[in-house]
């Protein structure tokens, strides 16, 4: 009996062992009907690389060169827009009467002089970076073009620009009646003297970006600076000793005071 159990045993390990090296040989069994992954090895004809549900992969040097998806047709569409371009050193001849009707315009869409602006366009369902998608950089599009901002980022444009109404309310007449007369416009800067630089007629109080009015292409018409090679406006341009002056206290101007508190110690108060 424990022979035949012996044998019976052997004949088990022997088939085993001789399995085992027959299945490596052979490898995975594949279903009748199914094709070889694409990720093993991909066709070698176009047509076959056409029809396959796998796209090889790039490298990061080739991905900027290649064409992603169905909007292949959309990747020239940005180089051919019109790129304006803006010779600095082209001769510029400032015009009065376009001087004029820039101050006109400009005083239409304010309540005062040295007012911030109003938006003459909706800006229902937008956000910030929609503001600064356009006027930081002054965008031209369908024969309009966005006014560059005259000073640094703020985190929220509607709080001094006030927006139109929205549309069910536009048709309602809002304005409110009053007696208060802003000063008017500076038309120029008084010179020191015949041919020097005339001084800066305004306050530069949210007004730091010179270029935004009177230089590049997206200054005002009649306003743009004869030399806007220069970057450095006030060097030669006094701002105003009035305007611009910072009050005796110090303090900020538009800014509330810091009240600062002073809080006793008690005893057993760690200091």
């Amino acid at each position: 009996m424990s022979r035949f159990v012996t044998v019976f045993l052997s004949s088990v390990i022997a088939m085993a062992v001789i399995g085992f090296f027959v299945g490596i040989g052979a490898g995975v069994p594949k279903p009748d009907g199914v094709n070889e992954s694409t990720l093993v090895e991909l066709p070698s004809s176009e047509s076959a690389v056409a029809d396959a549900k796998l796209i090889p992969a790039l490298s990061y040097a080739e991905i900027a060169s290649t064409s992603m998806g169905p909007t292949k047709a959309w990747q020239a569409t940005p180089q051919s827009l019109p790129q304006p371009e803006f010779d600095l050193y082209t001769k510029i001849e400032p015009s009065e009467s376009e001087k004029e009707a820039s101050s006109k315009l400009r005083a239409s869409r304010r309540a005062y002089n040295g007012a911030p602006p109003i938006i003459p366009h909706p800006v229902e369902n937008t956000n910030d970076a929609a503001c600064y998608a356009c006027h930081s950089g002054g965008v031209k599009l369908a024969g309009l073009k966005a006014s560059v901002m005259s000073h640094a980022y703020l985190a929220n444009c509607v709080q001094c620009h006030a927006p139109m109404a929205p549309a069910p309310f536009q048709s309602i007449d809002a304005t409110v009646e009053t007696t208060f007369v802003g000063l008017p416009a500076p038309k120029e800067g008084k010179r020191a003297y015949k041919g020097a630089p005339p001084t800066i007629p305004h306050s530069r109080w949210m007004r730091e970006n010179c270029n935004a009015c009177h230089g590049g292409p997206h200054g005002w018409a009649g306003m743009e600076s004869t030399h806007p090679w220069r970057t450095n406006c006030v060097q030669c341009h006094a701002p105003s000793a009035t305007l611009d002056q910072m009050p005796e206290s110090e303090v900020v101007p538009m800014l509330p005071p810091l009240d600062v508190v002073t809080a006793k110690v008690g005893a057993g108060t760690p200091q």
